[in-house]
């Protein structure tokens, strides 16, 4: 979930949603003050339904004001989050989990987005040239694959996907390739397939490219990716806040859930992806529900693929 653009110069002035003075809705109904809240953020199409929140008042009738910082990778925002840059952070849970697992006090408040349910669909894939020769898990024995960070969620899903497949995980060689370099790196042959999200897939696409494989949504389908998560001192010291941003977030999510060109129509506004672009492109599977099995299976992928020592169980990863 990193670096899949670059932020727009203007972000925070375009899309943060002043509070007025005086507030109403459900934050003041409640006895709850008018709060800013700091959300360490990335600049993909997963955060719409933040923004898209801000935009339809569902912060504001929470007494919440949202001032997004947008970043370039789940590190930068779960260290934001233990110094106390943030209240909020957009990351996946392999990141959170991670992070946990090292001893930093952190905890995942609600869900935000899961992966498609087949390759027609998936918006987190593994493309490669038409080819090359790599139609499934079968054919990358041996191959070079680029992923976005070595030791994070691509290296764990896919080498977990590839041991379900009754493959050897470790019959891949990993390089660090960001998201958006993946196109070109395929097309320079300095790798075999790159895993990438929108809109690099769609890219690879147009180019002649293909979908190799999907293997998150081998995995499960609408398997967990994206969450909100916040510091522990900072929900002892504000359960209320934290309360109200999560109702305000679940609202959010659900709303783009049901919203598609509502979505597609947000993209633009908060990432440099163009609007022909946006109205192509596959979209993240919005989901407010956090699928505990499914995100404790990735904690205890983490510890065999030795990302982590120890799996952090869903207890000590889930605010409590």
């Amino acid at each position: 979930m990193r670096e899949l653009v670059r932020p727009t110069t203007a972000i925070v002035a375009a899309t943060a949603l002043a509070a007025t003075a005086c507030g109403g809705g459900s934050g003041d109904a409640d006895g709850g003050e008018r709060v800013t809240i700091n959300i360490g953020t990335l600049p993909i199409a997963n955060a719409a339904p933040m923004y898209m929140g801000m935009e339809e008042g569902f912060f504001e009738e929470e007494g919440l004001e949202v001032e997004p910082t947008v970043l370039q990778g789940g590190n930068e925002i779960v260290t934001g989050l233990v110094s106390g840059d943030y209240d909020f952070g957009f990351v996946g849970y392999i990141s959170a989990g991670v992070a946990v697992s090292q001893g930093l006090p952190v905890c995942v408040v609600t869900a935000n987005d899961a992966t498609g349910t087949s390759e027609e669909d998936d918006w987190q894939v593994l493309v490669a040239d038409s080819d090359a020769g790599i139609d499934g898990p079968e054919d990358l024995d041996g191959a070079t694959i680029g992923v976005n960070a070595l030791g994070g969620n691509a290296e764990v899903l896919i080498k977990a996907a590839l041991d379900q497949e009754g493959l050897d995980p470790n019959s891949v060689e990993l390089i660090e390739v960001p998201f958006p370099e993946v196109p070109g790196a395929l097309s320079e042959g300095r790798i075999d397939a790159g895993y990438t999200s929108e809109p690099f897939i769609t890219t690879v696409l147009d180019e002649g490219g293909e979908v190799a494989w999907a293997p998150q949504a081998a995995l499960a389908p609408e398997y967990p990716n994206g969450n909100y998560t916040t510091g522990e001192q900072y929900m002892q010291e504000n359960a209320d806040v934290v309360e109200r941003f999560t109702r305000a977030m679940d609202r959010s999510v659900e709303y783009a859930r049901d919203n598609e060109d509502a979505v597609r129509a947000s993209i633009p506004e908060f990432t440099e992806i163009p609007e022909e672009m946006a109205e192509r492109m596959r979209l993240p599977v919005f989901t407010s529900e956090i699928d505990e099995p499914a995100v404790q299976e990735q904690m205890e992928f983490t510890a065999e693929y030795d990302v982590t020592d120890s799996a952090p169980s869903t207890d000590e990863l889930l605010c409590q």
